[in-house]
């Protein structure tokens, strides 16, 4: 939250933030309240602190893999070496939905690819942005293959739309029978 300035404002439509931003994008000083919060609560779970401030953990890894011919790019929010994880962080309006938000965002191609990326096993630490509920989602067989299912088929649209001389993506369609 350093990287951001800070602005005492409800929201980001006001003349104050336009007049402090500069047109740049700062933090609402609720929002950096909010994460502060969110961050405590983390921090009070003896579980949540061990995995994420262990020392020999790296922060903002970035990695690069080659799945399907291609190259795919990553991030990891937390390389834990001594558990052998790859540790992200996520927010959530109702931890309860969680489990089939994953799927819905796609976050069964992100263990995937940074399963492959990184060698480790993935594991989410998610909080409820409301309630401040902290679940730990480790991740199944079906979850990984989820994933690599979905790499595949993006492979297979960036190959088609990218990679095959003369297609027009304007004739582009999805054929199902229900």
């Amino acid at each position: 939250m350093k990287k951001y300035k800070v602005i005492e404002s409800t929201t980001r439509n006001t003349k104050k933030y336009k007049d402090i931003s500069e047109g740049e994008l700062c933090l609402l000083q609720h929002e950096v309240d909010q994460i502060e919060l969110m961050r405590d609560k983390l921090m009070e779970n003896d579980i949540c602190r061990e995995f994420i401030q262990n020392k020999t953990n790296d922060y903002e890894q970035p990695g690069i893999v080659e799945l399907e011919g291609n190259l795919w790019k990553g991030k990891a929010d937390i390389v834990n070496h001594d558990e052998k994880l790859i540790i992200d962080l996520k927010t959530t309006s109702d931890i309860n939905k969680f489990k089939s938000s994953a799927y819905r965002y796609n976050y069964d191609s992100q263990a995937y690819i940074y399963s492959q990326m990184f060698g480790y096993n993935f594991l989410f630490i998610v909080i409820d942005k409301s309630t401040h509920q902290i679940g730990i989602f480790d991740c199944s067989d079906k979850f990984y293959q989820s994933g690599m299912d979905k790499v595949k088929r993006a492979t297979e649209a960036y190959e088609l739309f990218f990679k095959t001389e003369g297609f027009d993506p304007a004739n582009y369609f999805i054929n199902q029978t229900l």
